[in-house]
């Protein structure tokens, strides 16, 4: 019995194996295509909806366009104020916006695409042999639309604030747009010659942060007249044609995109997404500051270490040193804050204040690189064999050495001043400001919110984004009534002492837990 079967089995004719052809595999296109329907079945289109969103965004448009109108006349007056002599051009202005929007285009850029794909759609396009450059294609046109739309709203933006005229500010816009453009193109073809994923280009971009700061605050000191302009039309001809060619360049490209590539792009994007949804800048600036690091920084600094306190020390310098974008953000504030005060309203007075405190305390911030580290994984301050306040009492070291020499800095561009003491008490307070928004931890959201015309208002929120900035602001009360008065007296010097003092104990104070 079991012969004869085995005979008739052996008799029928094999299956043949099934395969694939490639006029029936789907395209990246076709693959989209097939995809929205699905999700327009699924979800169908409210009737109006299309319209709302239309009048949404003109809405908005014509609001800011209001906004603009409004506050470009309080800025020309500030900008052409000279009652010490001594202002800031506006064509310098128009100059340094346009360089630092560029920088942060090809930042974003580089780190969240440009060309890339959603989470889904990395994990279930990705697989199929779909080509790459049928998936991407729209992430491509998004990217150069936004692009060259945020050009164009920093080239005509900062025009109309210093009072060029309608076409001056046209051809300023022309050449934003040209250059947002030549931006995403030219990110785009790093990012399908591999030069993306190098450590080049964040080098590149950190020595420009730090450089075009240096280079304002230079042009400020020597030549402070340096009128408003309107460049002539073949330089953002030039541009567009530059930015096309690279545009051509990475669309015929988009199929050497690596899966790794997306997937890392998908993962920042989310990360990014998340962030902005929540409001949280911390969030945001790690998922915007993920990369390489160097490596080989300092190798002797480690041995140098004695004690607890001093390995803590060490290892917070050590990782201070390997963050070049934290070093050129330092560099970058330093030179804004002497950039800032050139302007006669903020040279003096409560202006001077509020440059030295947000500029103090964001130099503190870029220092914290320890602290933040340890906030974000608090199991690091439980290898260290301190106890909990003294572990952040140690760490407020680099934070007030960062933030001193921004003070520095911009009491340098001031010519000095009687206030230079107090100038280096209020580091002590601004440093354990930057540690107290380090241990801020996540946001509070069971925190009932309070309602208002305007919606409700998530009070957690608003408490987490406030701490550090809130004894920033309250430690340098002292400073600011001898920035405004002009005179120092040793009970306001005493006053800002103790004020620092207590900085540090409400910064490292530690909440008991059972």
């Amino acid at each position: 019995m079991t012969g004869g079967q085995t005979d008739i089995a052996a008799d029928q004719p094999a299956l043949p194996r099934p395969v694939g052809y490639e006029d029936e595999r789907l395209t990246g296109a076709e693959l989209r295509r097939l995809t929205a329907r699905v999700r327009a079945h699924n979800l169908p289109a409210e009737a109006g909806r299309v319209a709302m969103d239309v009048g949404e965004v003109v809405v908005s448009l014509a609001l800011v366009a209001l906004y603009v109108w409004g506050f470009g006349a309080p800025v020309r007056e500030v900008l052409e104020s000279d009652a010490t002599g001594f202002g800031l051009g506006p064509g310098l202005v128009q100059a340094l916006v346009l360089a630092l929007a560029a920088i942060a285009g090809t930042v974003l850029a580089l780190r969240l695409g440009p060309a890339g794909l959603p989470a889904a759609g990395v994990r279930w396009w990705v697989p199929t042999p779909a080509d790459r450059a049928g998936l991407t294609s729209p992430s491509v046109v998004r990217t150069v639309l936004i692009g060259v739309g945020a050009g164009l709203v920093v080239g005509g933006l900062p025009a109309a604030f210093v009072g060029v005229g309608l076409a001056g500010i046209l051809v300023d816009a022309a050449l934003g747009g040209a250059l947002g453009l030549l931006v995403v193109a030219g990110t785009g073809v790093l990012q399908v010659t591999g030069a993306a994923s190098g450590s080049v280009p964040g080098r590149v971009l950190n020595l420009l942060l730090a450089a075009v700061p240096l280079a304002g605050l230079g042009v400020a000191l020597w030549a402070p007249g340096w009128t408003a302009w309107a460049v002539p039309w073949p330089v953002p001809t030039g541009l567009v044609v530059a930015g096309g060619a690279a545009l051509a360049f990475w669309a015929t490209r988009l199929h050497r995109l690596r899966a790794g590539e997306l997937r890392d792009r998908a993962s920042a994007a989310m990360q990014v997404s998340a962030a902005l949804l929540s409001l949280d800048s911390g969030g945001m600036s790690r998922a915007l500051g993920a990369g390489r690091t160097a490596s080989r920084v300092l190798p002797s600094l480690p041995g140098t270490a004695r004690g607890p306190a001093g390995a803590l020390l060490a290892a917070d310098a050590t990782l201070l040193a390997r963050s070049p974008s934290a070093l050129a953000g330092l560099v970058a504030l330093a030179a804004t804050g002497a950039f800032l005060v050139q302007v006669p309203a903020l040279a003096g007075g409560i202006g001077l204040w509020a440059v030295l405190a947000l500029a103090g305390y964001a130099g503190a911030i870029a220092g914290a690189v320890g602290p933040r580290s340890a906030g974000e994984n608090p199991r690091l301050d439980s290898l260290v064999p301190l106890g909990a306040r003294a572990t952040r009492a140690v760490r407020t070291a680099w934070p007030v050495l960062t933030s001193a020499v921004v003070l520095l800095a911009v009491a340098a561009a001031v010519g000095g001043g009687p206030w230079l003491l107090l100038g280096g008490l209020s580091a002590v307070v601004l440093g354990a400001a930057a540690v107290r928004t380090a241990y801020r931890g996540p946001v509070p959201w069971d925190v009932p919110m309070i309602a208002t015309p305007a919606g409700g208002v998530p009070t957690g929120l608003v408490l987490h984004q406030l701490k550090g900035l809130d004894l920033a602001v309250l430690g340098t009360l002292p400073l600011a009534w001898v920035v405004v008065s002009g005179t120092v007296l040793p009970s306001m010097i005493a006053l800002q002492a103790a004020f620092a003092v207590g900085a540090v104990l409400w910064a490292v104070h530690v909440k008991r837990t059972d």
